[in-house]
């Protein structure tokens, strides 16, 4: 293994994927080959083939002699590079699929792959309860922007809590309009966690509906075909373009995509009337995220502490008494309102197991 992580420049991975053997070049392609069947996105099939060829350099020996201090020193190597979390979370995740897929002995080859650990702390430097979007942010935005393309685009991404590339692909049959009133319903497949889900939404239901009646091109599948070429999505940099422009203009900061998505996901973790496992389904985690949104809720918590605390040392013996019994009321209200979230979620899984969704 070598003693520093070498990061690739533009075009090296290639270069240092002809020096290798014959055999550890087919090895790297097969895998991207396996990799392609649950992903067509090229971008996301080359970086698999880019981070098994540096891997592969960093060993500095044939994939099959790798072992688990390779492993271990690689993984070092990471944790020391300028890369940020995201990054070294695509090395981990990418190099944990390839052990597997390549040796059937990985769990005692490689001890369970217990090492390989993913950063799933959020950078609080850039979301923060100062930089998620509150609800007088997305009514400025809304009252702005007067194209009915990016009222519709914004609108269905901060509700539905959509991923910014799921929303961008997203084709119009993939939408169930007002199946209960002006709800509605979208079905997405998450190329990240690999698994179906359905959304919910109600305001964009407007806005979409709206978009369909006046769109030319009414055979197009997708509902946000791009400027210069309907017939693929638009892109990512035009969607950033946009909303960093008029979220510059109307709150005076920019606003990447991903902070809807981060947005919904607070509201939802932080509801207390909304299980974990049920923000968890909507959003598409594949498991709770609840921790690592809930600090951004610090000051509601604190708020709502400053109005439940009661100080009796310094007060009157009645005046503590009816506190006391003030405070008794309260907790049997909390006790009976749990209860009936019990019972309403008991009806609610029931109507589920009766209904199922298509």
């Amino acid at each position: 293994m070598k003693k520093s992580f070498v990061s690739f420049a533009r075009g090296q991975s290639q270069k240092v994927f002809i020096t290798f053997s014959k055999k550890e070049q087919k090895i790297i392609e097969d895998f991207v080959k396996y990799v392609s069947i649950t992903s067509s996105s090229e971008k996301r099939l080359e970086n698999n083939r880019r981070t098994l060829a540096h891997f592969r350099f960093m060993a500095e020996k044939d994939f099959d002699k790798i072992n688990l201090q390779d492993l271990r020193d690689y993984l070092s190597l990471l944790k020391s590079s300028k890369n940020t979390n995201s990054s070294q979370n695509e090395f981990k995740a990418t190099i944990k699929r390839f052990l597997k897929w390549r040796f059937k002995d990985w769990s005692k080859r490689f001890q369970n792959l217990e090492d390989i650990k993913l950063h799933m702390k959020m950078n609080e430097e850039k979301i923060n309860a100062d930089t998620i979007l509150n609800k007088e942010d997305i009514e400025k935005i809304m009252k702005e922007e007067k194209s009915t393309f990016w009222r519709s685009f914004f609108m269905a991404l901060y509700e539905s809590g959509l991923r910014p590339g799921e929303l961008r692909t997203l084709t119009w049959d993939r939408i169930k309009f007002n199946i209960d009133g002006d709800v509605s319903e979208i079905n997405v497949y998450a190329t990240k966690t690999h698994k179906s889900r359905s959304v919910y939404i109600q305001q964009a239901t407007f806005f979409l509906q709206k978009l369909k009646e006046q769109r030319d091109d009414i055979n197009n599948p997708l509902v946000f075909p791009s400027v210069r070429d309907i017939s693929i999505p638009i892109t990512k940099d035009y969607v950033s373009h946009w909303l960093t422009r008029i979220s510059k203009k109307v709150l005076g900061r920019s606003v990447s995509p991903y902070m809807l998505r981060h947005t919904r996901a607070t509201e939802l973790y932080t509801n207390a009337n909304i299980p974990d496992k049920i923000a968890q389904k909507f959003l598409g985690h594949s498991k709770s995220m609840g921790d690592v949104y809930t600090h951004l809720s610090n000051k509601d918590v604190k708020e709502a502490m400053g109005k439940t605390i009661y100080k009796f040392e310094d007060l009157p013996e009645e005046k503590k008494h009816k506190l006391e019994l003030k405070v008794d009321l309260l907790e049997n209200k909390i006790k009976e309102t749990t209860a009936g979230l019990k019972d309403a979620l008991k009806l609610l899984k029931k109507f589920q197991e009766q209904n199922p969704l298509s």
